[in-house]
């Protein structure tokens, strides 16, 4: 399994609330995690998410920019 990690605009626990079943569905409660500290969001899939979360997090009104790691 792949992780992607997005740096996102989220501002409150209340931003999670509509992406949270939808991630659940689609990753696994397993395969995801929020971090509210830094605002960043991790995602464990095992095929290229990175234009789906970044759709769902948008349709939901938060940005999501994914992060690469060197």
């Amino acid at each position: 399994m792949d992780t992607v990690i997005f740096k996102t605009s989220v501002q409150n626990r209340i931003d999670m609330i509509a992406v949270k079943p939808v991630f659940n569905l689609l990753f696994g409660k397993q395969n995801w995690l929020f971090s509210f500290d830094d605002k960043l969001l991790k995602v464990m899939s095992s095929v290229p998410c990175t234009d789906m979360v970044k759709a769902i997090l948008w349709e939901n009104g938060v940005l999501g920019e994914e992060l690469r790691l060197t």
